[in-house]
């Protein structure tokens, strides 16, 4: 998650990234008028912006939420700010809300967790045998259904993302739907990756894809597409080395803002990690990092970008 210092009230990122960002800022009662001005130019610039806004809104006053929230009341711990910084009162409280806010996102994928067959949490990866002899290995913070008959071979990727190596079988090709995206083979190793778009990488074969207006592409080895509901991009090489490299326990990043390797690395993170600063979240940054201590990362990329470390609670790390 990216939330940024009072030299910039813009907060970039997803829609809905930067509306979790935004909620949790306007929350901090030292807001002030050109940040709120800020955030409504934001919210105005795009449809989307408004509904991803309205989205956040809607989920922070659910029944659901509070319903959540009582069964895992250890989610949400009170804040214990540890390292004196500017503003530590301030902060403090937006760390609160923080918290809250990154438990929303959360809470928001609980009823596909509990529709699904297969979950893991963050910093997880599972190994999956299917019944055709197929095998699945879901990344970090997944969950995945199963949709198999004497017809059909098919899952559903609820959340997160997924490595298949699918077994040939031409009389009953093997479907991965998610909620905007339909990927259809025969026999062939990709991954497929969902949010609020979908994205596909694929390792050998040819994969067809489709999206939820029928608009298709064909994408081979070597190549990846990300794919909306109204949109699919034209298949582009990507490095296998890369895109695969989670399979190993690894992230591969090479010329890529530091914000955004943040976010990536956020996926496989315990807690949250929050880029506080607009400005230092645009260096670039290139790398070979282990996955099986995120924290130790941060504090590599801290090291090479100059950036401070402040843990704020074993669920909050603050990069500024």
């Amino acid at each position: 998650m990216t939330f940024n210092g009072d030299d910039d009230p813009k907060p970039p990122g997803t829609p809905q990234a930067d509306a979790l960002a935004w909620f949790a800022r306007l929350r901090d009662s030292e807001t002030g008028a050109a940040e709120r001005e800020a955030f409504a130019a934001w919210r105005a610039a795009k449809p989307e912006h408004a509904e991803a806004y309205a989205r956040v809104e809607k989920l922070w006053n659910s029944p659901a939420l509070s319903k959540a929230l009582a069964r895992f009341p250890a989610a949400v711990p009170p804040v214990v700010v540890r390292t004196p910084w500017r503003k530590p009162r301030r902060w403090a409280a937006a760390a609160s809300v923080l918290l809250l806010v990154g438990w929303l996102a959360a809470a928001s994928g609980l009823i596909d967790r509990w529709r699904a067959d297969y979950t893991t949490v963050a910093g997880e990866q599972r190994r999956i045998a299917l019944a055709d002899g197929s095998t699945v290995i879901l990344n970090t913070d997944s969950a995945l259904a199963l949709d198999f008959n004497d017809d059909r071979r098919g899952v559903r990727l609820l959340a997160g993302e997924a490595y298949f190596e699918v077994r040939s079988d031409s009389a009953r090709p093997f479907v991965v739907s998610t909620g905007n995206t339909t990927v259809r083979v025969v026999g062939t190793r990709f991954s497929v990756r969902t949010g609020e778009t979908t994205s596909v990488a694929v390792d050998s074969g040819i994969v067809a894809c489709t999206n939820g207006q029928g608009a298709g592409v064909r994408v081979t080895a070597g190549q990846r597409v990300s794919i909306s509901q109204k949109t699919v991009t034209p298949p582009e090489q990507t490095d296998a080395e890369r895109a695969f490299a989670w399979l190993k326990g690894r992230l591969i990043f090479k010329d890529r803002s530091l914000a955004d390797v943040l976010d990536e690395l956020d996926r496989y993170h315990p807690g949250i990690i929050v880029m506080a600063n607009g400005k230092l979240g645009d260096s670039r940054v290139t790398g070979n990092y282990k996955l099986d201590d995120t924290a130790a990362v941060v504090r590599a990329l801290a090291d090479i970008t100059g950036a401070r470390v402040i843990t704020v609670s074993p669920y909050l790390t603050v990069v500024r």
